[in-house]
C-alpha cells in the first residue's frame, strides 16, 4: 500500500470517514477535520510512520496530499521505504 493510501485509511479510521470519499486535495476543514483533531492525528501519524513534523511544517499541511508529501520526504531523508 502506498503512503497516500495508508494515510487515507488511517484518516478514515481516525475520523470515521469513508476512505474512498477522502479527496487528498481537499482542505482538511472541508473534510470536517478541525485543527485540534488534526494535531492529535499528527501525533499518531508520526508514531505510525516513524517521522517527525515540526510546528513550522505542520502549518504548511492543509490537505492529506500535503501530509503525504511531507511523510514521503521524511521517510526518504531517513532512508526508509515509503
Amino acid at each position: 500500500m502506498d503512503t497516500l493510501a495508508r494515510i487515507r485509511q488511517f484518516a478514515a479510521k481516525e475520523f470515521s470517514l469513508n476512505p474512498e470519499a477522502l479527496d487528498p486535495a481537499a482542505p482538511l476543514d472541508s473534510l470536517g477535520i478541525d485543527s485540534l483533531s488534526f494535531i492529535e492525528f499528527m501525533f499518531k501519524v508520526e508514531e505510525e510512520f516513524g517521522v517527525s513534523v515540526s510546528d513550522e511544517e505542520l502549518k504548511g499541511i492543509k490537505t492529506l496530499a500535503d501530509l503525504e508529501r511531507h511523510v514521503t520526504a521524511a521517510l526518504s531523508a531517513a532512508g526508509k521505504a515509503a
